[in-house]
């Protein structure tokens, strides 16, 4: 798989393991930052890759003169 592929592939890796944080540790607080929060983290990561790999991708396909 290119760069762009796999790069697409994390970003939706993370997307989806910050929703599943995001919806299933409701009540769950630690010491310093509740789990939830980092869930919306990681998913705002996640989404923030897929646009700049998208980017990235119809950047490098973009005739050069």
């Amino acid at each position: 798989m290119s760069k762009h592929a796999w790069a697409l592939v994390v970003g939706i890796v993370m997307i989806v393991g910050g929703l599943v944080m995001f919806f299933a540790f409701l009540e769950v607080e630690t010491p310093v930052i509740g789990l939830r929060q980092v869930g919306l983290v990681l998913a705002v990561l996640g989404l923030i890759e897929i646009v700049a790999t998208t980017w990235s991708m119809v950047g490098s396909r973009r005739t050069r003169d």
